[in-house]
């Protein structure tokens, strides 16, 4: 599967430098009210990263994305100027230098004088890979931190250079920023929560996943973590802090499903095969590896001691009823 890329998302190629007027902009849905937009901006794409800088004079203008609900996260830095932001019919003023949010929300904004801004758009999936979690509600910081400035400082010089970047420099860049852009996640989003608690409650997530679908071949570790809401290499620390792995709960749950089909009198007529399938498993021959590890016995033995187990209790009842 190809991975989300920010300036692919926006038609943008990769390693480009772009620039956007008033006609430009009104057809990615901007647009100025009651007057002109006074508003210019230049895009460049490091990888699956977009680098948008804009600046503009006083006015209020409207953005009506015409691509709502994309799947990437903006971190965009006030380097001049306050603005206000209509939320549910009232004008709040926002003086804070970051506001963090998923893009294509519709927005109206008005500025009383000269402002420019800077903004980071990354790929949700891109950054699950660097923050555990990623919170959907718009946020506004009114304080920087150290490694938030340079974030911003790296953002400004890469968008405003003229430099064409070779693959190296869009490389290391985009690399830089995921990290950068993950630490703030981190230390914004996540710095709340208890720690212990916020990986109880995913590995909870997890499990309850596993138990639920894990006769379902198609689900795997990847799956697991997108539906606990993180990152596969969170996910897989998690586990790995408790011994084991999310590939192994996994394993071990399927094992289980495949030793109740085994000793269960219902299913004496399915093959092997049949019930690796219905466990989740590929084949019968990873079942069997799988059986081995868990129970240390193969599939006929299991089904022998459930047979054995089903008659021992069939002679316990017969006993008890004749005794009487």
């Amino acid at each position: 599967m190809e991975r989300q890329s920010a300036p692919r998302i926006e038609g943008l190629p990769d390693r480009s430098i772009t620039r956007f007027g008033e006609r430009e902009l009104r057809e990615e849905g901007i647009r100025g009210v009651d007057g002109p937009l006074g508003m210019t901006a230049k895009a460049r794409a490091f990888g699956p990263v977009l680098i948008v800088e804009a600046e503009g004079t006083g006015s209020e203008f409207e953005r009506r994305p015409i691509r709502p609900d994309l799947p990437t996260i903006d971190l965009l830095f006030v380097q001049q100027g306050e603005f206000e932001y209509l939320d549910a019919g009232v004008w709040r003023p926002s003086r804070g230098p970051l506001m963090i949010a998923p893009s294509g929300l519709p927005n109206r904004v008005r500025v009383a004088g000269p402002w420019r801004f800077v903004v980071a758009r990354i790929p949700r999936e891109a950054l699950l890979l660097h923050a555990p979690t990623l919170d959907d509600r718009v946020s506004i910081h009114e304080e920087l931190t150290l490694s938030e400035r340079s974030l911003a400082v790296l953002l400004s010089q890469s968008v405003q250079s003229e430099q064409a970047a070779s693959e190296a420099d869009a490389r290391l860049i985009a690399r830089t920023v995921l990290e950068m852009a993950g630490a703030v996640l981190r230390a914004r989003q996540c710095g709340a929560w208890d720690l212990e608690d916020r990986q109880a409650g995913i590995r909870d997530r997890a499990f309850a996943m596993i138990r639920r679908d894990a006769a379902d071949q198609g689900l795997d570790p990847e799956r697991i973590a997108a539906g606990a809401g993180v990152s596969l290499r969170y996910l897989q620390e998690i586990f790995a802090a408790g011994g084991s792995s999310v590939a192994a709960e996994l394993r071990k749950e399927r094992a289980r499903i495949a030793r109740s089909l085994l000793q269960d009198p219902g299913s004496g007529g399915l093959g092997a095969t049949e019930i690796a399938l219905r466990s989740g498993f590929g084949s019968s021959a990873s079942m069997r590896r799988a059986l081995a590890t868990f129970y240390r016995l193969g599939p006929s033995e299991l089904r022998q001691r459930g047979g054995e187990q089903l008659a021992s209790e069939g002679r316990g009842i017969y006993s008890g009823s004749s005794s009487n």
